[in-house]
């Protein structure tokens, strides 16, 4: 004959005896099952965290001056997605101090995407989704990227002829996201300087109905510097002037209808050295009027 059978009551009173024994051993050997939950937690969010890395490469094309006949940088910006999962990049800049804010807004930046470092050249022609600002309000460029993928920018800065000699410090810098996990941001720092003085507004004046001249004030340089007109890249002037009292006349030969037309022409007086064009001093602008028998001729504005 067996012995009576424990209550259920009884049963389960002898469990929770046996747990608060377990529990207790637990808890008296340091927490570990605390630590295992809470290690268990640590690990998902760093699979997450790790799963968002970013790499990218320099800039260094942009590290340069613009001086003598050096109006644009150009340079490749590689961008790669180190991560195990898909995520979203993006840029943004800012200009650090010591940087001249009129110089920074005179800048243009523009950064269209191309398929190697390799098609990023100084001469490249800007390609599609192209976006475009200056170094005061640096646009910005942004996409998907898979997993180990990368992309590859082409940035291209140029002063204008009324830009100010100076100095700009601006700050690149790119983020990757992937939903609420971002990885480290990466910051690229980038030094220019103009050296190029600003181009001085010619002077235009009549001489009788059939040209006109340019001058300008060459009192900034040397008055052995020769100088030489163009327009565009084709230069309209056959004789150099020196500093001592350079000025250009402009006819109807010098500038004929073809390939120059007859709207307003504009006129770059550049320093010439060893017959090459370099620095831009002074820009004009001429028109083409036609008289009452149908000459053409030039005059000023």
């Amino acid at each position: 004959m067996t012995g009576r059978r424990a209550r259920p009551s009884a049963r389960r009173a002898t469990a929770a005896l046996v747990v608060g024994a377990i529990v207790g051993v637990v808890l008296a050997s340091g927490g570990a099952a605390a630590a295992l939950w809470t290690a268990n937690a640590t690990l998902t969010e760093q699979v997450r965290t790790g799963a968002v890395a970013l790499s990218a490469g320099t800039v260094d094309g942009l590290q340069a001056d613009y001086a003598g006949s050096t109006r644009s940088l150009t340079a490749p910006w590689t961008v790669t997605n180190a991560g195990t999962v898909q995520a979203t990049y993006s840029t943004g800049g800012m200009l650090s101090s010591g940087s001249s804010t009129e110089l920074a807004r005179s800048i243009v930046l523009v950064a269209w995407p191309v398929p190697s470092a390799s098609d990023c050249t100084a001469s490249a022609p800007v390609g599609s989704g192209r976006v475009e600002g200056t170094w005061a309000a640096v646009p910005n460029m942004t996409g998907t990227l898979a997993s180990k993928a990368s992309v590859t920018w082409c940035l291209r800065t140029s002063i204008a002829t009324s830009s100010p000699t100076g100095r700009v410090n601006p700050t690149l810098t790119v983020s990757l996201a992937a939903g609420s996990w971002t990885a480290t941001p990466l910051d690229r720092r980038i030094v220019q300087n103009n050296t190029i003085a600003p181009a001085q507004a010619a002077v235009c004046r009549p001489d009788g109905e059939a040209y006109a001249w340019l001058d300008f004030d060459p009192s900034s340089r040397a008055t052995a510097t020769r100088y030489a007109s163009y327009v565009g890249i084709t230069r309209v002037s056959n004789s150099e002037q020196t500093g001592d009292y350079p000025h250009f006349a402009f006819t109807r030969d010098t500038l004929p209808k073809d390939p120059f037309g007859d709207g307003p022409i504009t006129v770059d007086i550049r320093v010439v050295v060893d017959g090459q064009p370099t620095d831009l001093m002074a820009v004009g602008t001429l028109r083409v009027v036609y008289d009452q028998y149908g000459t053409r001729n030039i005059q000023c504005p």
